[in-house]
């Protein structure tokens, strides 16, 4: 047993029950059971030393744990009564030969945890929850159709920076579901850079396929870090991708050019954003 004073807390198996205990308690977990798990596993541990001054401590962590989280397991209570009440503690402290100011301070500490432990908590802690990362729902490379008024137009995202996709819509308006060569020998002369919140949403895209595609489009087509250029308002409607009321006109950029879908498969193909030389300009 590791202790670096007389308070309930300081010593390291009472630092570990605790930590492991809140280590458990996230989004549905039970207070309860993970209370019932812990203890077993340490009773199991010192089986031949019940009386083991490890397991008071094991067994006072743990009412730390569940007090506040505002529940109680009248064992555990009684127990822990028990072993003050009777002075199975100080028993312990008397045995490490420790001088009787510490005794006193470590009697204090029992007597204020007890009532601690019986008092209601000012906050009661909840399990926290855990929030997993989500995946962006499209990925650099994805070959995929949507229904338009006419039929399916297709489009290609060649790479993602931050919260926008490089994306190539198809000029052709297929009346039927393409296959990757075909939708790849499509003409385009929109490729912006849109938001994810102004892409095609998940649900309504058909997956022709996934390209492998390697380059680096970053500050192609369009990437340009100004609130005058605006880009395309969704993919669905490609009439501009520029704000035509403050941008320059030399950054008008559904006047790219017009490629194949296999042309953009090298990012050189696309012109490089303008840089900003006059703010004043922009």
């Amino acid at each position: 047993m590791s202790s670096w004073g007389t308070g309930i807390k300081q010593s390291d198996e009472f630092s570990d029950v605790y930590d492991e205990f809140f280590e458990l308690y996230k989004d549905d977990a039970d207070a309860i059971e993970i209370y019932r798990t812990i203890l077993s596993q340490y009773r199991q541990e010192f089986s031949e030393e019940e009386d083991s001054p490890i397991l008071y401590t094991v067994y006072y962590a743990l009412a730390q744990c569940l007090w506040e989280c505002g529940v109680k397991d009248e064992w555990l209570w009684q127990k822990i009564k028990d072993i003050i009440s009777s002075g199975a503690d100080l028993k312990f402290w008397n045995e490490l030969g420790a001088e009787p100011h510490l005794e006193k301070s470590r009697e204090k500490a029992l007597l204020k945890f007890w009532e601690k432990i019986n008092s209601e908590p000012t906050k009661i802690k909840k399990p926290k929850k855990t929030t997993a990362k989500r995946e962006p729902t499209l990925r650099k490379g994805d070959l995929y159709a949507y229904s338009c008024e006419n039929g399916y137009r297709v489009a290609l995202v060649l790479d993602f920076v931050w919260n926008s996709y490089l994306t190539a819509i198809s000029e052709e308006i297929f009346d039927r579901l393409p296959a990757e060569a075909e939708a790849m020998s499509a003409f385009t002369h929109t490729v912006a850079w849109f938001s994810a919140r102004a892409s095609i949403p998940k649900k309504d895209r058909i997956l022709i396929s996934r390209l492998n595609i390697t380059g680096n489009y970053n500050n192609r087509a369009g990437l340009l870090f100004s609130s005058s250029i605006v880009g395309c308002t969704s993919i669905g409607e490609r009439e501009f991708f520029f704000d035509p009321n403050a941008a320059r006109s030399e950054m008008e950029r559904n006047k790219i050019g017009r490629y194949a879908f296999t042309e953009l498969l090298n990012p050189e193909i696309l012109p490089k954003f303008h840089q900003r030389v006059n703010v004043d300009l922009l």
